[in-house]
């Protein structure tokens, strides 16, 4: 038996053990909760814009309206650097004829932050949202 004295390391250790641990827990956390607030952003954004574009006295003044919810759900969902785009489709070849349905798909191109871009790539990584959502023109809609 040897009679060399031990020293305790073990809080030295657990410490950095559990930093080596923690930091890609908490980025995948985050990550992973700014991946589901574009999810939320771009759902209620698809679900409001097709709401608003139905009730629009023009197709101009609908697509206004869609542009300007897609960026306001956006930054109320905290997602601010997400790049917002949206598909339009009607049934008829007028929009926002009575009883016309129209779907709304909105992508929202979600950066990855603390995932590393690749060795000579020189785009960021990215993940992109999207969600659709229909909605029917009123058929006791005014001036249709």
């Amino acid at each position: 038996m040897s009679t060399l004295s031990e020293r305790g390391s073990a809080s030295i250790e657990f410490i950095v053990a559990s930093v080596a641990l923690l930091v890609p827990l908490v980025a995948l956390t985050v990550t992973t909760s700014h991946v589901a607030s574009a999810t939320f952003a771009a759902t209620a954004a698809a679900r409001h814009g097709v709401r608003a574009f139905t009730s629009a006295e023009s197709t101009n003044v609908g697509l206004e309206r869609v542009r300007a919810i897609t960026i306001l759900v956006a930054g109320d969902h905290g997602v601010h650097d997400a790049t917002p785009n949206w598909e339009l489709d009607c049934s008829r070849r007028n929009c926002l004829r009575r009883g016309s349905l129209v779907e709304l798909t909105v992508h929202l191109d979600v950066p990855l932050r603390f995932i590393p871009a690749l060795p000579g790539i020189d785009i960021a990584p990215r993940v992109t949202v999207s969600r659709s959502a229909t909605a029917r023109v009123s058929l006791t809609s005014v001036n249709r």
